[in-house]
């Protein structure tokens, strides 16, 4: 294969003038539409408040920023919470998710663009897949949360890496990713696998640039990770049955039905059966897609199995009891969302092969969007409001401390909270 033109694909179409502004406001709409409190009603969240801004309060701008949180790096959240420092208290919360919700929606604005029409030539599809990541069921974890927005920029940072080369304001945009996801979160120790990977098929300058990007942060994340301390959890708890219910229940199980279909009694009851017909399912989709696929698309198949291998090897999904049965019952929805947009993506692509000699496993990935449409996407559009103490009465209360004095604020979840002592 020839080397890439890096305009090959982009002479068609609507100009991205046009489409990508109005990707980027109907993206910020839906995510908004999905938990209308989070703007309307905003609040710190778990580590936004008690680890992020708690530590840029008490010891400054710069101190944080070498700290490691959960044994990485997470400099993306420590500088929002710099920036925090520079507004009123009673504006933080609506600071975080405002950037959060923004960095949320960015890959969907990527993914959009003429960048990937070489591997995607069909804007309609494009603007389907981008839809797909905004409306992705099993998602509430990381949607508009500060915390989670490492798992958004490591999708983008994988968008990147699979785009077709950057120019002009575009390579400020590559770099900047690249190097903020980089330094937030471990997802970049499987992307620099697939970066390579990528260079050596298309050998372009740019992949190189970015790779060295990507190689330089995952050095640092992989030395803090041997060194940094990691949350106590309990034992994994690995048992071939809980895999099997993780990946075919919990994984595409509520990807395609949506949590409130598999959080019922009869799915519970019937959970390692039907996570065995999901699981097959699914596996004979990805085996498709990773034989005949788009290169592009078995790269994103390959990061976010190297991606979900790490999480399910290490999980933080209780401090107590076996990781892999909380996986099981719902907990940590954050380390779906990989593999998840991997396996509609992939279906996308196998009903495209209708008119192909596919037409039956084509055909039955065509059912499945149906139902992903119907049941998934329908169930966990509106994700559910979680209640929490009205942070503009607390943060009167804090104003009326006298320096030294100390406040403790209820944050969301329930259970949360972040101490300040008052400047």
């Amino acid at each position: 294969m020839g080397r890439a033109r890096p305009d090959q694909g982009l002479t068609r179409g609507p100009s991205d003038r046009f489409v990508l502004p109005l990707v980027l406001v109907s993206g910020c709409l839906v995510a908004w539409a999905r938990s209308p409190s989070v703007i309307l009603h905003p609040r710190l969240y778990a580590e936004d408040g008690a680890v992020f801004f708690r530590a840029a309060y008490s010891q400054g701008w710069h101190a944080p920023l070498s700290q490691t949180y959960a044994g990485y790096l997470q400099t993306f959240s420590r500088l929002v919470a710099d920036i925090g420092l520079l507004v009123p208290l009673s504006r933080v919360p609506l600071l975080f998710a405002v950037i959060a919700l923004v960095v949320q929606v960015l890959p969907a604005v990527l993914v959009a663009s003429r960048r990937f029409a070489r591997a995607v030539p069909d804007l309609r599809v494009r603007l389907l897949l981008a839809a797909v990541y905004l409306v992705l069921p099993n998602s509430s974890e990381v949607n508009v949360v500060l915390t989670n927005a490492q798992w958004h920029l490591a999708v983008l940072a994988v968008l990147v890496v699979l785009a077709m080369p950057a120019a002009g304001a575009w390579r400020v945009f590559d770099l900047a990713a690249m190097v903020l996801a980089g330094l937030t979160g471990p997802f970049v120790l499987s992307l620099i696998v697939v970066t390579a990977i990528v260079y050596y098929r298309r050998r372009q300058g740019w992949t190189l640039i970015v790779g060295a990007v990507a190689l330089t942060t995952g050095v640092i994340q992989f030395t803090e990770l041997l060194h940094a301390p990691r949350p106590h959890v309990g034992p994994l708890g690995a048992t071939a049955s809980r895999l099997t219910e993780i990946l075919g229940g919990r994984l595409i199980g509520n990807t395609v039905l949506g949590t409130s279909t598999t959080s019922s009694g009869r799915f519970v009851a019937h959970l390692l059966a039907i996570s065995i017909l999901f699981l097959v399912a699914a596996l004979v989709v990805v085996g498709c897609a990773l034989w005949r696929g788009p290169f592009e698309l078995k790269m994103f198949n390959l990061w976010a199995g190297l991606t979900l291998a790490g999480s399910l090897a290490s999980p933080l999904a209780s401090a107590q009891g076996y990781q892999w049965q909380m996986l099981v019952g719902n907990a940590g929805d954050r380390y779906w969302l990989f593999p998840s947009l991997a396996f509609v993506a992939d279906l996308i692509w196998l009903a495209g092969q209708i008119r192909t000699p596919w037409r039956i496993p084509a055909a039955s990935a065509a059912a499945l969007l149906v139902v992903f449409a119907a049941f998934g996407v329908r169930e966990d559009f509106r994700y559910p409001v979680v209640s929490a103490p009205g942070w503009q009465a607390q943060v009167r209360q804090f104003d009326r401390l006298a320096p030294g004095q100390s406040f403790t604020f209820h944050i969301r979840p329930p259970g949360w909270t972040m101490t300040l002592t008052k400047k």
